[in-house]
């Protein structure tokens, strides 16, 4: 007896991209198509201005493609009332960016508990939750900053400031998790021990991963590589 189909948990289909430049415009997606299913760990490559960042930002639900759709767990996104968006965006997808996007004037804990604040009305009285800030104290530590939990950002390593933004994609147990150059702002030593956790991640946990690069070494860790040239993809290959 044959097994059912996976059903992708991100699919993007005939995704088109165009930005106004002053007086012209500038296509950057041009019908991208991709799928990516559970557990996959997944990498974009291409050169700076490839498009590479804009698919990572629709995939996550951060911008609608101009043409084309966007499906999530099988659910249509590219028409979806804004209020949907911004919960599915916040309780099933994780980001983490090249430059971190702490918050300066909030510690480590702080920082690592923003999305569980925001996906819940009561935001305050959840800010104050033993159950959410034992999990952010167990994140951190599993990245070894619970010695760091009281510091903000200015006091804090390259490295350290990236593992603090990858604890706060995971405090809402993303399906989903995208990283934007993860290691384009940190040394060679410090950026592999950054790949080491999300490999981590992806083995122990089975998250799904999405990972946008221009390092040829970066995106040999994935299990699938895919080659965006000038907004459109070239090919697929796979570990």
């Amino acid at each position: 007896m044959s097994k059912p189909p996976i059903t992708p948990l991100l699919e993007l289909r005939d995704v088109k991209k165009a930005y106004r430049m002053g007086p012209e415009t500038v296509q950057v997606l041009h019908s991208v198509n991709l799928q990516i299913f559970p557990g996959e760990f997944v990498a974009i490559m291409g050169a700076s201005g490839s498009g590479k960042s804009t698919l990572l930002h629709i995939a996550g639900v951060l911008e609608r493609p101009d043409a084309g759709e966007v499906i999530f767990d099988g659910q249509s996104v590219s028409n979806m009332y804004f209020w949907n968006r911004h919960k599915l965006r916040n309780r099933r997808i994780g980001f983490v960016f090249q430059f971190y996007h702490l918050l300066p004037e909030l510690n480590v804990l702080e920082n690592t508990l923003l999305p569980a604040m925001v996906a819940s009305p009561l935001y305050k009285g959840l800010f104050l939750s033993r159950t959410k800030k034992q999990s952010a104290r167990s994140l951190l530590d599993s990245f070894s900053l619970s010695h760091r939990l009281k510091h903000r950002p200015s006091q804090l390593s390259g490295g350290e400031r990236q593992r603090v933004a990858i604890a706060r994609a995971l405090i809402n147990s993303p399906d989903l998790l995208l990283a934007d150059e993860p290691t384009g702002n940190l040394d060679a030593k410090t950026g592999r021990a950054i790949l080491d956790v999300l490999i981590n991640l992806h083995q122990t946990r089975k998250q799904t991963l999405l990972l946008v690069t221009h390092d040829s070494q970066v995106a040999s860790l994935a299990q699938r590589t895919i080659h965006l040239t000038d907004g459109r993809i070239r090919d697929t290959k796979c570990r």
